[in-house]
């Protein structure tokens, strides 16, 4: 990652152009291949990042270590035709993003996360987002983490990650800092200004002036949310509240601060299904990264449930419904159990009767449970008895002859209307040829 920082900072000095590193943040097999496919096509460098909860030394939720995920990403690559370089990278590297860790002692977490450092560079990452902004409740001041703690939680990562690298001999890591999220986020410029002067203060202190922190997270009042459309009886993942002039904001703080080894370009998070405009203005402010993940993963997902209802009539017709793949089923069954996957983003106007207890997904109505499938279904789409229903049901589209190559359909779907463009928006095609790697 630090050569491909280096590259497009070579080329914004120049005048020429602004290009946006454009991050893949999901690790879905297909939209994954949709994703090398489309760096191959537009001659760009894959940037993956996996998440604490997606992919950890414990499984995570796609169930893999750092280095399975490296090795599923390396081997699909060959079956995409990308034959070119792949930047890892650690997405919310922290303690306490995984739900269930917020009954652990800090130390603990600490302990946990420490042990995924090692494994994140032996497997090949290149760039560590040291997020240290959740905690435990018993933590928060004001419903948040104190900025000086974030701060303190940030040096500890990134000084153990150094030592670590160095004495394995591993050349430079791209370090993010901060986050957009709530509890403990930087959701104001003053806060982000307090941050960063602790933050750059204790790098000093801690002899750690070297250590390169090309990138810096804050809100920029992005939320993706499910959107109800009563006229249409449909719903859309709408991204809304996008704040230009904030990111102008945030971006004169980090200048204060930037030196030749802290460059803080700012990370936008929730880039998902921004427009245009949006994207035009993080360019124009000098954005360093764009993460993208739902709106790569969503396309497949709602196919998937249109090719189910077509699959279920063909069975039936021919009253051999026995052979279902019953892929809806299993997936609401696998979210039915983790409800902290999707009740909050069910729409307010969506209710079910008060009972006292935790909804059941099966209590909202099949277009609710059909809109939580497609915007949240990534979740548990990996548990072998999903991914065995979403094989089933692709097998039997080719064999019921409702689509012939079902799985090249989706990568050129998620290809042509995402990747491409997004890597257009953002100025990152054409750069496998000019970089030098």
């Amino acid at each position: 990652m630090a050569h491909l920082v280096d590259h497009l900072m070579r080329i914004r000095a120049e005048g020429r152009k602004i290009p946006v590193i454009v991050a893949f943040c999901f690790s879905d097999d297909l939209a994954l291949k949709a994703c090398l496919a489309g760096c191959r096509e537009a001659g760009a460098i894959p940037v993956i990042m996996a998440t604490m909860n997606q992919v950890n030394s414990d499984g995570g939720y796609a169930g893999l270590t750092a280095n399975q995920f490296v090795q599923k990403v390396k081997h699909l690559s060959k079956e995409a035709g990308y034959d070119g370089p792949i930047i890892f990278g650690r997405d919310h590297g922290g303690p306490f993003i995984v739900e269930a860790h917020k009954k652990w002692s800090r130390p603990e977490a600490m302990a946990w996360v420490k042990k995924n450092i090692i494994q994140d560079l032996e497997a090949g990452f290149t760039c560590w987002h040291a997020d240290g902004t959740s905690g435990r409740d018993d933590e928060l001041e004001a419903a948040q983490l104190p900025v000086r703690m974030i701060a303190e939680i940030t040096l500890e990562l990134i000084e153990y990650c150094e030592d670590a690298r160095k004495r394995r001999k591993i050349g430079p890591v791209s370090y993010e800092v901060g986050s957009e999220e709530q509890q403990g986020g930087l959701t104001t410029p003053e806060g982000m200004d307090q941050y960063l002067r602790a933050l750059t203060s204790g790098l000093l202190a801690r002899g750690l002036g070297q250590a390169r922190i090309d990138f810096v997270v804050a809100q920029t009042g992005t939320h993706m949310k499910l959107h109800y459309d009563k006229a249409a009886q449909d719903f859309e993942l709408v991204q809304n509240g996008f704040q230009p002039r904030l990111v102008a904001a945030l971006d004169e703080i980090a200048e204060k601060y930037r030196s030749d080894y802290q460059k803080f370009l700012f990370t936008q998070h929730y880039s998902d299904h921004m427009i245009p405009a949006d994207a035009r203005a993080l360019r124009r402010f000098g954005a360093g990264k764009v993460n993208f993940g739902p709106e790569m993963t969503m396309p497949e997902l709602k196919r998937l449930l249109a090719w189910e209802r077509e699959e279920t009539a063909m069975l039936k017709k021919r009253g051999r419904l026995h052979l279902a793949s019953h892929f809806r089923e299993t997936l609401l069954t696998h979210l039915d159990q983790r409800p902290d996957f999707w009740q909050k983003f069910i729409p307010m106007e969506m209710t079910v009767q008060e009972t006292g207890h935790v909804p059941s997904i099966f209590e909202f109505a099949p277009n609710v449970q059909d809109a939580l499938i497609v915007f949240r279904g990534r979740y548990v789409k990996s548990r072998p008895a999903c991914r065995a229903a979403a094989e089933k049901l692709l097998d039997n589209l080719v064999s019921l002859e409702i689509a012939e190559h079902p799985r090249q359909a989706i990568i050129s779907e998620i290809k042509t209307n995402t990747v491409l463009p997004r890597l257009g928006q953002f100025q990152m095609t054409d750069r496998l040829d000019k970089i030098g790697y």
